[in-house]
């Protein structure tokens, strides 16, 4: 399975989303712990974070087939745990918006 074209794509692009997150992440921190990071920048990343990691635990479950749908697999339940985690961390919308106000300083929310 490996050794298909399309699984290889799949397999490269949930690298690099991970990567992408694991990078943001600490440059974001980075940026707090110096005091320059807004709000807006910090909603920013959790949005973009969290959106990516979707797409890699939907790549993963397309990978498996019908296995990545048993929970017995795992990939499901990491499935589950980050959609609660896009939900949780405010909402990706939430984010959305008040990276939004920061980048316009129009507030589309009250």
């Amino acid at each position: 399975m490996s050794s298909f074209q399309i699984s290889q794509e799949k397999v490269a692009r949930m690298v690099g989303n991970i990567q992408g997150m694991v990078h943001y992440t600490a440059r974001t921190t980075q940026m707090y712990f110096e005091g320059k990071a807004t709000m807006g920048q910090i909603a920013l990343c959790k949005a973009w974070c969290t959106l990516r990691g979707r797409e890699v635990v939907a790549l993963a479950r397309e990978l498996c087939g019908g296995n990545g749908i048993v929970l017995e697999h795992g990939v499901m339940k990491h499935f589950i745990d980050m959609e609660a985690i896009y939900t949780y961390e405010g909402t990706y919308d939430i984010n959305a918006l008040v990276a939004a106000r920061d980048l316009t300083g129009k507030s589309a929310f009250k």
